[in-house]
């Protein structure tokens, strides 16, 4: 009967061992876009996960012109959540080819609470100049605070790296 148990427990960590490694299974996020079309992805939620985050910014841009970088956060359960955040969601960042920074961002950090809807979005833009022409890549991290009763929980959510070029 214990060899009994004992297999039957070693079979079922196997089967949820398996089955946790293929949901973390990376798919690609940024297919090939036309250069006129916005690029537009999301990173995938992991089971349990209760946001996901995208980022949009066109595939290709004009030197010394200012653009604008779309990220939504969004809430995938059913239910109202209270959260506290700063000035802004997202924390965004551009990196040139070589993964350096190029973007200087600095946010209010004041304590926003809202209801963050069940199934909702929140969605932020951040509007940027660059001068030098290349290839770069821009994400962006939401901070938030959960709360649930007392209880207080620090998230962050990160967006997927979309890629784009600047040109003259």
């Amino acid at each position: 009967m214990i060899k009994a148990i004992i297999i039957f427990l070693t079979l079922l960590v196997v089967v949820a061992c398996s089955q946790s490694s293929q949901s973390e299974e990376q798919k690609p996020l940024n297919p090939p876009v036309p250069p006129d079309q916005p690029v537009n992805a999301a990173v995938p939620a992991r089971p349990n996960e209760l946001f996901t985050a995208s980022i949009s910014v066109p595939s290709q841009l004009k030197s010394k012109e200012e653009f604008t970088v779309e990220a939504t956060l969004k809430n995938l359960s059913d239910t109202d959540i209270r959260v506290l955040h700063g000035g802004g969601v997202f924390f965004f960042a551009i990196k040139d080819s070589d993964g350096k920074g190029v973007n200087t961002f600095s946010m209010d950090d004041v304590g926003i609470f809202r209801t963050f809807q069940g199934n909702g979005a929140i969605t932020e833009q951040y509007v940027y100049k660059l001068e030098k022409p290349g290839f770069y890549e821009v994400s962006a991290v939401a901070r938030i605070k959960v709360y649930e009763g007392e209880a207080e929980k620090h998230i962050e959510v990160e967006t997927n790296k979309a890629k784009f070029e600047l040109v003259r």
